[in-house]
């Protein structure tokens, strides 16, 4: 190898490699600072798991698929330390990193990297079979893809060249020792006649060294203008992850003079956001669980980040002007230079209004995503732009908007016929019981919806029987904020939760039980952003917990129809976590046959609610709520069981929509225990 020509086709490349890498990076120092370099312990140990353990790749969710990933990724780790060998083996024939050579670890890693080559091109011809053949729905099945599987192919065809040839060419050669591979490919090329003396030999093995590092660096260099950028940014992006609860939606500090209500334009995103637009992989796993993608709504998680990226790109070169000026603490003339972008907006344009309030927070994206892209807070973000900033936003919201605004509540029913359902059951008051230990947070469902307002009983019922000292608020209690929120509305929020926070801080509330899971979420999340933690619990952890104790006991057999199915909630669920509780609380019912759905647990889908979805007209494309009754009907139960106001009226609208009243019952589980109790 000449090494003037490696000297130049190195310093031609990586030069090429920087100048590419800075442009793509220098317009995320022009979005908003995110402080993501805390805790530095459970990040690094988050990388390790998630980065190098490939631990989203290898779930069951397409198993398979993941497997040739990791084969592929580890591959990659293992082979470019090979590579960097071979490039200083042409300044160097006897080139090779410290520690390595003809030491033990050096031959060890020779094997490896044989094994490697070997994981490699079987991963690669997995993931183009899967492609070419099995074509998942739930991928872009770009040309684009095709073409990097056989570059990265085509690289381990002449990193094997080399090894063979350069073996060939010196029998004697210590690596051979390990390199099992090599020598197979050795004795191949000797029984077609190749000896140590041939041109052709030599001929070859410039071909293989050449060709693998030609191809290599040409890969580098494309890496930044292609969808496998995320092989930079995804270590990055999975450091900077999100350590908030998962429930929680980061905050907005509406008392900072240069606050930014939401994301209007691509540089209000914050510097993950932008990472996050780099880092898709475009593998598909958000929108093959989004309600909203397979009920045929305009929106596709993986679209929403993909499109911001190629807007992004649109606006790279104003970005990087934009930023140097910043670097220069010239901020007045950063944001003249972005001002003179007249091309098309990033929310209303770039990503429809009609795709932003399709979400409904469910989460099955974010928690599906191996790369850690944060799909419902992005989404959030421009909801408040649209709410907070130009007052848009779908018209059946006014009347939302209004009820909270002005009664407390979002059915727009008067505050102070709140408590009115708990009037003739015994039920204190903290002004009547200031002792209590637990507050029954209702929420508005418990307090307004008729449905959930014999769940608020059920569970009082059941409390009182066990004798827990608890207090209901009754018409001092207001909406927790957790709908405004997640609807854009933040100031909306911030003021419910603020003034939650006062009342609970005047009454001395240490514990707070809710048979609301987006209550329970709320309180117990996102209400310690804004300075009181409280112990939460639902109610369904309560009623376990009387149920281990013995204070409860079964032994009324279970009377409702047929086979029960139990409908994970989202907010219960996938953000929090609990999916035995309610289970054994099922089982805990005599008589009760309990089977599963083929979505449950943590691929439950959702019952359309979430998100503010409830108060919304659904006109475009099958209903959320009718998709997941006919999931949990095809389980042939008759008797569906919920643990949430929001699924409890979503499942019940479904089945009056087919008109099954008389065949489906929906239940909540406390209704179910209150049945089969005995005192």
């Amino acid at each position: 190898m000449n090494p003037a020509a490696m000297g130049l086709l190195l310093f031609v490349s990586l030069s090429l490699f920087t100048f590419s890498v800075t442009r793509r990076f220098l317009p995320l120092f022009v979005m908003q600072p995110d402080n993501r370099l805390d805790n530095r312990r459970e990040r690094v140990m988050g990388v390790l798991k998630l980065f190098f353990g490939q631990r989203r790749f290898l779930r069951a969710f397409e198993r398979v698929h993941g497997i040739a990933h990791v084969m592929i990724f580890w591959g990659a780790v293992v082979v470019t330390l090979s590579t960097i060998q071979m490039a200083g083996r042409g300044f160097s024939p006897d080139f090779h990193l410290p520690g390595l050579g003809g030491t033990r670890l050096g031959l060890t890693y020779v094997f490896l990297k044989d094994l490697f080559t070997l994981s490699i091109m079987a991963g690669c011809a997995i993931a183009f079979v899967n492609r070419v053949v099995f074509r998942p729905a739930r991928m872009i099945l770009s040309a684009e893809a095709l073409v990097i599987l056989n570059w990265i192919f085509w690289m381990m065809v002449m990193d094997l060249l080399y090894e063979s040839t350069l073996f060939v060419l010196t029998p004697d050669h210590v690596e051979a020792q390990a390199a099992f591979l090599g020598v197979f490919g050795k004795n191949m090329l000797m029984r077609m006649g190749l000896t140590a003396d041939s041109a052709a030999t030599a001929q070859l093995h410039a071909v293989g060294s050449w060709g693998h590092l030609i191809l290599g660096l040409s890969f580098l260099n494309y890496l930044p203008y292609c969808k496998q950028f995320h092989e930079i940014t995804s270590l990055p992006s999975i450091y900077m992850r999100s350590l908030k609860k998962k429930g929680a939606l980061t905050p907005q500090h509406l008392e900072d003079e240069d606050a930014i209500f939401g994301v209007g334009k691509i540089e209000e995103f914050s510097f993950k956001r932008g990472l996050d637009m780099y880092s898709c992989a475009e593998c598909g796993r958000c929108r093959a669980n989004c309600p909203a993608y397979l009920t045929d709504k305009p929106l596709s998680p993986m679209a929403v980040i993909m499109d911001e990226r190629e807007h992004l790109k649109k606006k790279t070169n104003l970005m990087c002007r934009a930023a140097l000026h910043k670097f220069r603490k010239e901020p007045d003339n950063a944001r003249a230079v972005l001002e003179e972008w007249d091309g098309e907006e990033l929310v209303g344009g770039v990503i429809s209004e009609d795709a932003i309030w399709a979400c409904t927070t469910c989460g099955h994206c974010v928690s599906n995503c191996p790369l850690m892209v944060e799909h419902v807070d992005n989404i959030i973000d421009m909801r408040r732009h649209l709410v907070q900033v130009e007052s848009r936003f779908p018209k059946e919201l006014t009347q939302f908007f209004k009820g909270c605004e002005n009664l407390s509540n979002p059915w727009s029913l008067a505050s102070n016929t709140r408590g009115d359902w708990f009037r003739d059951l015994g039920v204190q008051t903290p002004e009547e019981n200031p002792n209590f230990e637990y507050l029954f947070y209702v929420g508005c469902a418990g307090s307004f919806d008729d449905r959930y307002k014999k769940v608020s009983t059920s569970l009082v019922q059941l409390m009182q029987k066990a004798g827990v000292n608890f207090a209901c608020l009754g018409d001092n209690e207001m909406c927790c904020g957790e709908t405004a929120r997640r609807l854009g509305n933040e100031y909306l929020a911030q003021h419910m939760i603020n003034f939650n926070l006062e009342m609970f801080d005047s009454i001395g509330v240490k514990k707070i039980v809710t048979a609301c899971p987006h209550c329970f979420n709320t309180l117990k999340n996102e209400y310690p952003q804004f300075g009181k933690t409280f112990q939460v619990i639902h109610h369904t952890e309560l009623i376990r917990q009387l149920t281990k104790k013995g204070v409860f006991r079964a032994g009324k057999k279970f009377s409702g129809k047929g086979p029960v199915v139990y409908h994970d909630s989202c907010y219960l669920g996938r953000y929090n976590d609990l999916y035995d509780i309610p289970r054994d609380i099922a089982r805990f019912i005599p008589g009760m046959k309990l089977v599963e759905a083929e979505r449950r647990e943590r691929t439950s889908f959702c019952c359309g609610a979430g998100g503010g979805r409830m108060w919304m007209e659904e006109k475009i494309g099958k209903r959320i709520n009718t998709e997941r009754f006919e999931q949990l009907y095809a389980t042939g139960a008759r008797t569906i069981a919920t643990a949430c106001p929001y699924c409890m009226i979503m499942l019940d609208d479904a089945v009056k929509e087919k008109g099954m009243e008389e065949e489906v019952v929906i239940m909540d589980l406390s209704q179910m225990m209150l049945q089969s109790v005995v005192d």
